[in-house]
């Protein structure tokens, strides 16, 4: 059984993108949207990118291996 804590949304043409944690008490369980007509492809891209390490490791006290 695998099971998820967490789930990044990205629309097809990766214009758009947010992430929703789903862990009980998480203190920030949305992060975004971010938009590229707002914020910029390359800030869109990044978030893309970063977000599933970067929201553990602040919020969770996690780090990568």
């Amino acid at each position: 059984m695998n099971a998820f804590d967490s789930v990044l949304h990205v629309d097809l043409e990766g214009k758009r993108a947010r992430y929703e944690c789903v862990r009980p008490d998480c203190p920030q369980p949305r992060v975004g949207p971010v938009t590229v007509l707002r914020d910029g492809l390359d800030t869109v891209r990044a978030f893309i990118a970063d977000i599933r390490s970067q929201h553990p490791a602040q919020y969770h006290g996690e780090t990568t291996k």
